[in-house]
């Protein structure tokens, strides 16, 4: 907090306002190393041109967006923030710049408050003047702007004096912020002040030997510009324009395809529902080729899980972007993917004061930082979601989303807290203008209307069969849903556009239930071995971890078998995720350049892949057989895309689900993952449903599961999901509760006023620091099991970039109810890493490879680690 100012001046003497006219360049902006603080003014707004202009709807010039920029560390131009360090304070003083006796101000509120009414004295409205104030506020991520300095007011008006004359520019006019675009205009201006910032105070940029030993202003300023431009090429961050291609992006389009290339589809929210294998990711790159004649050059794939990602990673650098040379790279973005870069500096950018936390700011010079930034990222959703919350730095990936498209994929997976703050994300994306196309095989009414009132302000008129309750069992399928940006109205495909819309093929999917098998591992491995006996290829799907390993462990030896789950290290994962693509995809590009071959996928005669979820979206892998554990009917049927995706067989495919006996309702496991009603309601289904028509039965299927419909369904207990019913209401309800109170404030156009206090922890995606909670109950932590001998040096996190990333790919996930923190005896406790490895666990195992801990009851949990089944982590009986 900032202090009041002192009321004498007598032993707190102010700035000497006699001083020579260049005494302002002996002020400092960084001190280890030393960088004056006129030159990194300069750097900045030469970094600002170097980068698109994000204003030029609003008709600024790249110059005047320069000068904002440049001024954005005007403040550190103040006593306290002058005389921080010691051995600068002394030759600072004899030059005339005074210490004061006021509490010190960050230096951020300080240049709002000089920038602010030098515009109101150009002419600019308070209005303006305050967003333009409240976007450098911003620049470190804190919004208050509480606190009184000590500024050199004469250097400060000479800094802004050489500026402009550097830029060019003979005044601070600038053109007024149109009167219902403040959010917009503010978020936008927030990012690039940061991005310009953070570049600009790299170390290897402002330390280059073309700067060294420049006094002049002007000089500098060209060669910085010079420099910036480098810098942005190196980086990535380059969008080209180039020809809008959007028939090239598929040979033989399907009908959902040529369904957007036949019609008008303008920008903004596309939502596409159609089934599995529909080629609905192609659709969504078809519409960004399109979008790109009005100016969105890039798009954000935004996936379920971290393996999805992978997998998307390679099908869009090689099917989109390469097939149609665009020459432009692609960056996948996840908590693990920084682990794969090869930019990051060995010293993070000396940014913000003596003090501050620079590993935020080394952060967005990594690949998962940088691909919010770039024309072409592939992540997790959790990434895009950042976006829309109340995290520091997270308005940068507003910034990053900004002319370019975002698709988020399998949309209709998220629970309510997710969906709510995705909801909040596309608020904000059509403040911004940013198109957005969402992605489903089982939307459901209800997620449809919610999503489209979130992005267009008001509720799409209910299709022809859509209940009152939300309920559509009746609407078409496939579906297109419009809502342009414009105020053109919303539309959908097929009705409002007299096309048709129809499916590549129809198949008859057959479920077989077998009662009493949820949660017996030995039975589900047997079944699985008698599936395969005759040869193919088997995908179990278990709810949990520890179940997948339970069936793995359980199968025959003499079968060729692989697990797969999310608690093995980021190595193995790695490793086994490739492997899976490479036995049961549909094949990769290998190599590089004119060199690239088609490689085909190595089919073995005979497989069992054990699995969580992780193969459940966006895999496009293929099996012969395949056994799951009861879920919700939607997700069945996700799950069910994996059959006989990609070549027919003589039988229809067979899902064979794993249900509790008959006289129970315990889930086990799987009663943690899901809610029990759709898991009741999908037990109702599957009670007299044997087969389903696919695409046919979609809708009816899905609005039965989170409906409230009751149908004639024999030995079903109505009453029991009724209850279950009014329990998802409550729970559901409480959820979005939560979602919202992580959110930006919903966006103005009257003001720009993101948030109302500081944020909610910070936006780290690599175990760095303490992550926003993007999912409820994602409480997992990231943990590295060392060996005692090493736990020192980790722990002291002063380790070479290449180090950490080694070290890095030995990380785990482990679940909070392990008490790490309260080994037995004759173990080490966990400790939390300093430095490089700030806010990842640390734990040490013995000789053997394992730990044990207890917890408050006496209960012993013990920790070990194996290459073919992953972490194994549990209570001892």
């Amino acid at each position: 907090m900032c202090g009041s100012v002192a009321e004498s001046d007598k032993d707190c003497p102010r700035e000497n306002t006699e001083l020579n006219r260049h005494d302002f360049l002996k002020l400092w902006a960084k001190s280890d190393p030393y960088h004056p603080l006129w030159k990194h003014l300069v750097d900045a707004s030469a970094v600002s041109l170097a980068l698109p202009n994000p204003l030029d709807k609003w008709g600024w010039t790249p110059e005047q967006v320069a000068l904002i920029v440049g001024l954005h560390d005007v403040g550190k131009a103040d006593a306290g923030f002058q005389h921080q360090v010691a051995e600068l304070s002394e030759q600072l003083t004899q030059a005339g710049f005074s210490p004061t006796c006021d509490v010190r101000c960050r230096h951020e509120r300080l240049s709002a408050k000089f920038v602010q009414p030098q515009m109101q004295a150009a002419g600019m409205s308070p209005r303006d003047a305050d967003t333009i104030g409240r976007a450098i506020l911003a620049h470190h991520g804190c919004w208050d702007e509480g606190g009184v300095g000590a500024p050199y007011e004469t250097a400060q008006n000479e800094l802004c004096q050489m500026l402009m004359t550097a830029l060019g520019l003979s005044g601070l006019q600038v053109p007024e912020i149109n009167g219902d675009g403040h959010s917009a205009f503010g978020m936008r201006m927030a990012g690039h002040i940061v991005l310009c910032d953070w570049i600009a105070s790299n170390e290897e940029f402002f330390q280059d030997d073309r700067l060294a030993g420049i006094d002049d202003p002007k000089e500098n300023f060209e060669i910085a510009k010079e420099l910036a431009r480098t810098w942005i090429q190196r980086l990535g961050l380059e969008r080209a324009a180039g020809e809008a291609k959007p028939k090239d992006v598929v040979n033989c389009p399907r009908p959902i395809q040529q369904a957007l290339l036949d019609n008008d589809i303008p920008p903004g929210l596309v939502i596409i529902e159609a089934p599995m294998g529909e080629g609905k990711t192609e659709a969504a790159w078809i519409l960004a080729e399109k979008w790109r004649e009005h100016g969105y050059h890039g798009v954000f794939m935004a996936l379920p899980t971290m393996a999805t990602s992978d997998s998307l990673f390679g099908r869009y650098r090689d099917d989109y972007l390469w097939k149609l040379e665009r020459g432009e790279d692609a960056h996948l973005i996840h908590g693990m993917a920084w682990l794969r870069d090869e930019k990051e500096p060995e010293r993070p950018p000396n940014v913000g004061e003596p003090g501050d936390d620079r590993s935020l700011a080394a952060a967005w010079f990594r690949p998962t930082r940088r691909a919010m930034l770039a024309a072409h990222g592939v992540g997790t959703v959790d990434q895009a979601m950042l976006a829309g919350m109340h995290v520091k730095f997270g308005f940068l990936r507003l910034f990053g989303l900004a002319d370019r498209v975002l698709v988020i994929d399998e949309v209709h997976a998220y629970d309510a807290y997710m969906s709510a703050i995705i909801c909040r994300l596309l608020q904000w994306c059509a403040c911004l203008k940013i198109p957005v196309v969402l992605l489903s095989a089982t939307l459901s009414a209800k997620q449809r209307a919610a999503m489209v009132e979130a992005y267009s302000g008001s509720p799409l008129p209910a299709p022809e069969g859509e209940g009152a309750g939300g309920e559509g069992s009746k609407v078409p399928y496939p579906l297109i849903t419009v809502c342009p940006l414009s105020d053109a109205a919303a539309f959908t495909i097929p009705k409002d556009t007299g096309s048709t819309l129809g499916v590549s093929s129809t198949r008859m999917l057959q479920m077989k239930t077998h009662a009493g098998m949820l949660g017996d591992a030995k039975a589900t491995a047997a079944w699985a071995n008698q599936l395969v006996k005759d040869g193919g290829c088997c995908c179990v799907i278990l709810n949990t971890v520890k179940q997948a390993q339970a069936v793995y462990a359980a199968l025959k030896s003499d079968v060729p078998k692989l697990l797969f789950h999310a608690r093995f290290t980021a190595a193995d994962r790695d490793r086994i995720a490739n492997e899976v693509i490479r036995l049961f995809g549909k094949g990769r590009w290998v190599g590089e350049g004119d060199g690239r071959i088609f490689k085909t996928a190595e089919r073995p005669a005979k497989f069992i892949l054990v699995a969580t979820q992780v193969v459940e979206q966006s895999l496009d892998v293929d099996f012969d057989h395949m056994i799951s554990e009861i879920a919700p009917m939607d997700l069945l049927l996700q799950r069910s895309g994996r059959l006989h995706r990609h070549r027919d067989r003589l039988n229809a495919p067979l899902l064979h689900v794993l249900t509790p006996s008959p006289a129970e309702r315990d889930f086990g496991g799987t009663g943690y993952v899901y809610a029990e009603k759709p898991l009741l309601r999908s037990m109702a289904i599957l009670s007299s449903t044997t087969q389903v028509e696919l695409p046919g039965d979609f809708r009816q299927l899905v609005e039965r599961t989170y409906g409230d419909e009751v149908w004639d369904c024999p030995a079903t207990d109505w009453t029991a999901i009724q209850q279950a019913d009014e329990e998802w209401k409550k729970e559901t309800s409480l959820e979005s509760s939560l979602g919202l109170t992580a959110v930006l404030n919903e966006p103005s156009r009257r003001v720009f006023r993101p948030v109302n206090n500081a944020p909610a922890g910070d936006d780290s995606d690599d175990g760095n620091g303490w992550r926003a909670m993007t999912r409820l109950g994602a409480n997992d932590r990231t943990t590295i099991l060392v060996s005692p001998d090493e736990l020192c040096r980790l722990a002291a996190g002063k380790l070479r970039v290449a180090e950490v990333k080694e070290v890095f790919r030995r990380a785990v996930k482990t679940a909070r109810y392990l008490p790490l923190h309260n080994p037995c005896e004759g173990y080490g406790g966990m400790v939390e890493g300093k430095e490089r490895l700030k806010g990842v666990l640390l734990l040490p195992l013995d000789a053997n490879g394992v730990w044990k801990g207890s917890d408050e009851k006496g209960n012993v949990y013990c920790v070990s680690y194996d290459t073919e089944l992953g972490l194994l982590a549990g209570r001892e009986r």
